[in-house]
């Protein structure tokens, strides 16, 4: 799989993660609840396809930095940072 076919990939399932998470708040769950729910099952997800495919703490530590690094610019595009 090429990285752009990848990386496209990557944003199709992360939109509709990010759509369930919005019918979530649209039922009425709280925001907060629904991102630490959503954070918790993407640390149990990685860390099981990391032990499956003969992962390391190394990688696991660069899918955290690529997290924060996330994390921070969509917040700065939400709050006007």
């Amino acid at each position: 799989m090429s990285e752009s076919t990848q990386a496209s990939t990557h944003t199709e399932l992360a939109n509709r993660f990010v759509g369930y998470a919005n019918e979530m708040l649209e039922a009425g769950g709280d925001a907060e609840a629904i991102g630490l729910a959503m954070t918790h099952a993407a640390a149990n997800f990685t860390a099981f396809a990391a032990a499956t495919n003969e992962g390391s703490h190394e990688e696991l530590d660069n899918v955290g930095d690529e997290y924060r690094r996330l994390l921070h610019a969509y917040f700065d595009s939400r709050s006007g940072a």
